[in-house]
Parts: structure tokens; C-alpha cells; sequence
């Protein structure tokens, strides 16, 4: 197993997950609730294919995350004035009220994980991570 891609990188993920929940949890919030919170508080307004293209998630997580946001008033949906099927979402009030906790919370997370790995491995990462990115 210490061979298998696959294995290894689901494992390390799991790790990596665990420890940005644990730094939302102080809000409230899972870190899948915080790549939607981050993409609409820096893109303005989106619909939920957008979202699901920029962070990797399935359209019925997306979905998910949206509807749970949206009861917390985190999210605000409105018709799109161009397909009348979608919907465009913004960050609410409540979540930009949140936005310096959050962009906070992301950054210490991500300090903690970097602490861990020496530059050249962050690098290596990073551009390992967009390779995958770019896999159907």
C-alpha cells in the first residue's frame, strides 16, 4: 500500500481534512462549507457548476453545502436572470461578517501544514496538484 497513489494521497487528504474541520469547527463550519464560503466571498456571485468546477466537488455536494449555508444565512440564492433553472449565490451578510475569521482560520491551517514540509516539498505538491487537477 505505501506504493499505491492512489491509497497514499486519499490517506493524506483525510489528514489534511481533518485538520482544517478541526480549525472550522471554531465557527461553526466544516472546511467543504468554507471553500464554498471563500469562493463566493472572492468571486462576488456564482452558480453552483461554478463552484463545483473551482473547488473539485460534485455538483450534489455543492448542493448540499449551499442548501446548509443558506439555512444558516451564510448563502444567498436569487434566479438567474439568464436561465431560469439556476440560481446565482452570494456570500449573505453573516458570512461576510465572517469573511476575516475565516480567511484567518484558512491561513493558520495552512501555516500548521507548511510548518511540516520543507519548501521544496511544498513545491513539488503544488505542482503536482494542478497535473491532478486537470484529470477528468
Amino acid at each position: 500500500m505505501r506504493e499505491c497513489l492512489g491509497f497514499r494521497l486519499g490517506s493524506a487528504y483525510r489528514r489534511v481534512d481533518r485538520l482544517f474541520n478541526r480549525a472550522f469547527a471554531r465557527i461553526g463550519l466544516t472546511h467543504a462549507h468554507g471553500h464554498v464560503l471563500t469562493c463566493l466571498l472572492q468571486a462576488g456571485e456564482l452558480r453552483a457548476r461554478d463552484i463545483a468546477r473551482l473547488t473539485g466537488f460534485e455538483q450534489s455536494t455543492v448542493s448540499r453545502l449551499v442548501k446548509e449555508l443558506a439555512r444558516r444565512k451564510l448563502v444567498r440564492r436569487r434566479r438567474d436572470p439568464d436561465d431560469g433553472r439556476s440560481h446565482l449565490l452570494s456570500a449573505g451578510a453573516r458570512a461576510k461578517a465572517l469573511s476575516g475569521d475565516i480567511e484567518r482560520l484558512l491561513r493558520r491551517a495552512e501555516q500548521r501544514l507548511r510548518r511540516e514540509l520543507p519548501q521544496a516539498d511544498v513545491d513539488g505538491l503544488l505542482r503536482a496538484a494542478e497535473v491532478m487537477e486537470r484529470l477528468p
